[in-house]
């Protein structure tokens, strides 16, 4: 993909970690390593600024997705996109504070996610 943007993959299920960096990947997107721990995401995100966040609400730690896009955003400004396999209402709610690009139900759609990166790059 022409002029990729950064992404990072904040996500406790390696596998799916894995399999949707190397899918990211294959289209020639640049993705750091993934995260598993809001903590951590919280630290490389400051760190390494990406153009963009796909994150998981439930993480491995002490504090949830939620938690982490709050303490990212209060810092510097990373769209994101929140991903889970538990999109209830009260889950949504605590969300839209930091106003997510979208909220993605799992399994994602790879090319959804496509389509968000597009849209950023103009």
């Amino acid at each position: 993909m022409k002029n990729s943007p950064k992404v990072m993959i904040v996500e406790d299920e390696a596998i799916t970690a894995k399999c949707l960096k190397m899918d990211l990947e294959e289209l020639g997107i640049i993705v750091l390593n993934p995260v598993a721990k809001g903590e951590d995401a919280v630290k490389i995100a400051l760190q390494e600024k990406p153009n963009l966040i796909l994150m998981d609400i439930r993480l491995a730690g002490g504090m949830d997705g939620v938690e982490a896009a709050e303490e990212i955003i209060r810092q510097m400004n990373i769209p994101i996109v929140f991903m889970s396999g538990f999109a209830t209402d009260y889950i949504k709610q605590r969300t839209i504070k930091t106003q997510p690009i979208e909220f993605l139900a799992k399994p994602v759609d790879i090319y959804k996610i496509i389509q968000i990166i597009k849209a950023l790059q103009k």
